[in-house]
Parts: structure tokens; C-alpha cells; sequence
């Protein structure tokens, strides 16, 4: 950790997520704050068109900034000892054993059933759902090539949430198969 910040560049840095965190060499909580932060962004803006991702991505940006904001906030105030004794992490912890699985596996597939769940969200309301009640016409084909991103889109979204859910357990099946071995 930064044995002497600079309170001007504190400042400076505090106020993009994570930034502050990095200034001060607690690298892996800075970029996951950051990450965490511009993906809400990413996600808002994705899920606009279908209201209550969008909205729920638009809310959980403040939120992050503030966390990020106050929890920046602590390290410069430590003194020296208490700085000898932060390790720096990622926010989801790695490695974490609970009864049921790892804290990152069920990380994995929250995440991948919520992408599953917008991604089918997706299918229905921008495109299946005009599909049925406006396509039903003679431009069929013109709007179904105007609509085949959407699709795809929304396919990609179901395919990443099932990998996420998936990627685990194929990779412990493999493991088990060598050790057999």
C-alpha cells in the first residue's frame, strides 16, 4: 500500500470507482470495484430497451460509486499498523468455502441464470413478441433480417450464462478423469 498518498490525488482518484483503490497499490479490489462499476454501466446501457434490467443495472450504479467512494475513504486515514495489515482482494472473495460449494461458484451461476433470464427476456420482448403481433405480414422477411442481431444477442446472453454455470464442473470432471489416470 502507498505509504504516503497525496491527499490532492485522493481526492482526485476517489472519484472514479476503484481508481483510488489502485493510486493506493490494492490493485485486485480497485480493478473488481472498477470492473464492477463500468459493467452496471455496460448492462444499463444493453438493457435499456427492456425496462426493468435496464432499471435495475441504472440503480446499482450510485450505489457502486458510493460504496467505492467511503470504502476508499478508510485506507488513507489507517495508520501505519492497521496499512501492514490490509490484503488486497478481489470484492467476490476466491477461494472461499461455504457449505454447498465455493463462494465463486455460486457466484458463477447467479450470474449465469440472471444472464439466462435476460437473455430469454430478450427473445420474448424485442423479438418473438413483435414477431407474433406485427410481423405477421407481407415484409416478413426485410424485418426478420432487421431483427436477426436481436436474436443472436439474445442467444449469445443464454450461451454465456450457461458456460458460466457449466465451466466449473467440466473442469472438475476433467480433473477427476487425470487423477484416475
Amino acid at each position: 500500500m502507498h505509504p504516503n498518498p497525496n491527499n490532492a490525488l485522493c481526492a482526485l482518484f476517489s472519484l472514479v470507482p476503484g481508481a483510488g483503490h489502485m493510486y493506493l497499490g490494492l490493485m485486485k479490489r480497485g480493478a473488481s470495484i472498477m470492473a464492477a462499476f463500468f459493467g452496471c454501466i455496460a448492462a444499463a446501457a444493453f438493457f435499456s430497451s427492456l425496462e426493468l434490467f435496464g432499471y435495475v443495472f441504472g440503480l446499482m450504479i450510485p450505489v457502486l460509486w458510493f460504496v467505492a467512494f467511503f470504502d476508499f475513504w478508510r485506507y488513507p486515514r489507517m495508520s501505519p499498523e492497521e496499512k501492514a495489515l490490509v490484503q488486497d482482494d478481489f470484492i467476490i472473495p476466491q477461494g472461499v468455502n461455504f457449505p454447498g460449494g465455493s463462494a465463486m461458484r455460486k457466484a458463477r451461476v447467479v450470474a449465469g441464470l440472471l444472464l439466462i433470464i435476460a437473455g430469454a427476456y430478450q427473445l420474448y420482448r424485442i423479438f418473438l413478441w413483435d414477431f407474433i403481433f406485427r410481423y405477421v405480414r407481407s415484409e416478413l422477411l426485410i424485418d426478420l433480417l432487421n431483427r436477426l442481431p436481436t436474436l443472436m444477442g439474445g442467444l449469445a446472453i443464454i450461451a454465456i450464462g450457461l458456460l458460466l454455470i457449466l465451466w466449473k464442473s467440466r473442469q472438475i470432471k476433467k480433473e477427476a478423469e487425470s487423477f484416475e489416470k
